[in-house]
């Protein structure tokens, strides 16, 4: 499980990187986004959390692993109020609620 969750935070952190590289990056064009430091940040996190990701997927069915990674849309979501100043809605946080709900519910029919 823990490779599982590191992979989670990590592409959570790869998709922070990847907005602040969007809302940083001078010019319009693709050579300025590639030049910003945040894009590399994120190239960083999303091989890392390959590497994680594959080692979770050594130890567990895809089956079971593969719906944690939909909780990436709550931490995702809490980045984006937190860091971004996002507004979020009770609509949102009703959504990752149900979602947790059934990863919840897979978590708890783990394979032996």
């Amino acid at each position: 499980m823990t490779w599982i969750l590191l992979s989670i935070l990590l592409q959570s952190v790869a998709t922070a990187c990847a907005k602040q590289a969007a809302l940083t990056s001078l010019g319009g064009d693709w050579s300025a986004f590639v030049a910003n430091p945040w894009f590399a940040g994120m190239l960083a996190a999303l091989i890392a959390q390959t590497g994680t990701w594959i080692m979770a997927l050594r130890r567990l069915p895809l089956s079971f692993a593969y719906p944690f990674m939909s909780l990436t849309f709550g931490l995702n979501l809490l980045s984006a109020w937190l860091i971004f100043n996002e507004t979020i809605h009770y609509a949102h946080i009703a959504g990752i609620l149900l979602i947790m709900t059934g990863v919840g519910r897979i978590a708890r029919s783990r394979p032996s």
